[in-house]
């Protein structure tokens, strides 16, 4: 048993499923999940993606690198 649990409910709630036999365990997990809204405990869908930024290239001054800037000077 969790401590969470322990601590807010105590141990005396937890008793008739320990007594349980595995095959009642389980058959009394499905009558449980069969009344439960699943609808509330769903995930929210992914919303929309942000676009890319715009890529930079074409701007007016483009790298130029140094061994073409000293290859001008000689």
């Amino acid at each position: 048993m969790a401590t969470g649990m322990a601590i807010a409910l105590g141990t005396d709630p937890w008793e008739i499923f320990q007594r349980m036999s595995t095959a009642e365990f389980a058959a009394t997990l499905v009558v449980i999940a069969k009344h439960l809204d699943t609808e509330k405990y769903t995930k929210h869908q992914r919303g929309p993606k942000k676009k890319p930024p715009k890529k930079l290239s074409g701007k007016p001054h483009s790298h130029v690198s140094t061994a073409r800037i000293l290859a001008l000077r000689a």
